[in-house]
């Protein structure tokens, strides 16, 4: 038995989420691992996972529904979800210090959702509206990879991916078919050393996507040490994201069956093939060593520029997108159809501070900020400039958070954290939030209660200061308090 090895974790969470708000949650997690040494070149692992969540959910903005107290599309209701991964690697190396990697996973969500609502309201009498919001996903994924050493100056690396997406969303997709997505991949990377003080990285990803196309990802970094324990490094990077299924598939309408008749009202609707959106990336750093190491400092000068942002737009019905009908008849006054179209051009600079300060193995200090400033452009009709505040206020400008700990000769720790992000707003959901503060006081401790097995208590206290809002204005990030046990076996 002394070459398996094996883990297995369960837990079990209830909770009561945000005050006087629908979103009462209870969760059930199991994980397990096993690792097993066939040989002493060769290692397999497993990994399983399965979740089970019952959700509690509804829409907490009902002011636009009145006389109604609720909103038929998104009342409250328990949404049940369910979360399968199984992942297993094999590694096998040689006597010539080569290595190859074999992965295999597969995953499953699914989520069950259907809504019935039945009300009355003028001028339409007795509505139903029966929504399926159910969600569900299948996918496998494959990767080998070959790591060797080419020369005394020279590493590569260099694999392949396949890729299978399948998914079922009968709301969003008006159909009950479902959908398929394939990837192949191919990737390298090479590290050469020219000198003792230069390390070079140079790679690429090629993928191929069912529904884009082919799509290039190159990748160059170089580290240079200044000193033993000081460094610069340069990146460059474009890479990019391929619509998902979802994106290219739209075709989303609500009915609603009334008294006079039934109504149709369409919500989304694909009309464009979309393109990846796509960021190119530059960063220069520097990361020091000090006082014996018990210092580290990184600073990082960075800018990403995004392309071809997919964003929501208005669809003109019924020339473009299908307008809404009732009793088969054209509809206008309720015709609010959107598309998705890749429109933005995002240009973010900014800088990067992280420091750690750790005299011994008992104390730490971290501190972190982050700053970010953007130039955003508009690739579509002008009208569409409206969305530039948008996505300026999605972007924090400022980020920082501190962090001191300490560890008790009797295997007791304490810790204290600050977070702070300067005023946010989602694109095109929830409202405007923060600037967000907040303070976690932490201890724990751990002891042993028998040979290989042990028990560690955590006690956590988040102090919301300014009772900030999150994404919702219903949703007040109120003072709230974990405890948290855990048990080990070996």
């Amino acid at each position: 038995m002394s070459d398996l090895d094996f883990r297995i974790s369960a837990s079990h969470t209830d909770n009561n989420g945000y005050k006087n708000n629908t979103d009462d949650s209870r969760q059930d997690i199991l994980n397990a691992r096993v690792d097993y040494q066939a040989t002493p070149y060769d290692s397999l692992q497993i990994n399983l996972s399965a979740t089970n969540t019952l959700l509690e959910t509804a829409n907490p903005d009902t002011e636009g529904f009145a006389p109604l107290t609720f909103d038929p599309t998104d009342p409250r209701r328990n949404v049940d979800e369910s979360n399968f991964s199984l992942h297993g690697k094999w590694e096998h190396s040689t006597k010539s210090n080569q290595q190859f990697i074999t992965q295999l996973s597969y995953a499953r969500f699914n989520s069950k959702d259907k809504v019935t609502s039945n009300y009355t309201q003028a001028p339409f009498g007795a509505v139903v509206t029966n929504i399926d919001y159910t969600t569900a996903f299948d996918r496998w994924d494959f990767e080998f990879e070959h790591q060797l050493q080419a020369s005394e100056e020279t590493r590569l690396t260099w694999g392949i991916a396949l890729r299978s997406d399948r998914v079922y969303l009968p709301l969003w997709t008006g159909t009950t078919d479902k959908h398929d997505n394939s990837l192949q991949r191919v990737f390298s990377n090479i590290e050469w050393r020219p000198i003792n003080d230069l390390i070079i990285n140079a790679g690429a990803s090629w993928e191929h996507s069912q529904l884009v196309g082919d799509d290039l990802a190159p990748r160059i970094a170089a580290n240079y040490l200044i000193t033993p324990k000081q460094s610069l490094r340069f990146i460059a990077s474009h890479s990019f994201r391929s619509p998902v299924i979802v994106e290219d598939n739209f075709d989303t309408d609500l009915a609603f069956e009334t008294g006079l008749g039934p109504l149709v009202i369409p919500v989304f609707e694909a009309t464009t093939e979309l393109n990846p959106e796509t960021v190119d990336s530059f960063e220069v750093g520097y990361h020091g060593l000090f006082f014996n190491n018990a210092l580290t400092l990184d600073l990082k000068l960075f800018t990403n520029e995004y392309n071809h942002l997919i964003d929501v737009i208005d669809c003109e019905s019924p020339t473009i997108c299908d307008g809404a009908t009732f009793n088969g008849g054209a509809a206008p006054a309720f015709s609010d159809t959107r598309t998705l179209a890749n429109i933005h051009h995002v240009n973010i600079n900014g800088y990067e501070v992280e420091l750690n300060y750790k005299p011994n193995r008992q104390n730490l200090l971290h501190i972190g900020y982050a700053h970010n400033h953007a130039n955003i452009n508009v690739n579509v009709d002008e009208y569409l400039v409206k969305k530039i505040e948008k996505i300026y206020s999605s972007i924090p400008p400022d980020v920082f958070n501190i962090l001191v700990s300490h560890t008790f000769d009797n295997d007791l720790w304490a810790s204290a954290a600050y977070y702070y992000t300067s005023s946010i707003h989602n694109l095109d959901s929830g409202n405007a939030l923060g600037p967000t503060r907040r303070l976690d006081l932490n201890a724990g401790t751990a002891f042993t209660v028998a040979e290989g097995q042990n028990i560690d208590i955590n006690f956590t206290l988040q102090l919301a200061l300014d009772k900030n809002k999150d994404f919702l204005d219903e949703f007040n990030l109120d003072n709230r308090a974990f405890v948290e046990v855990s048990y080990s076996y070996k």
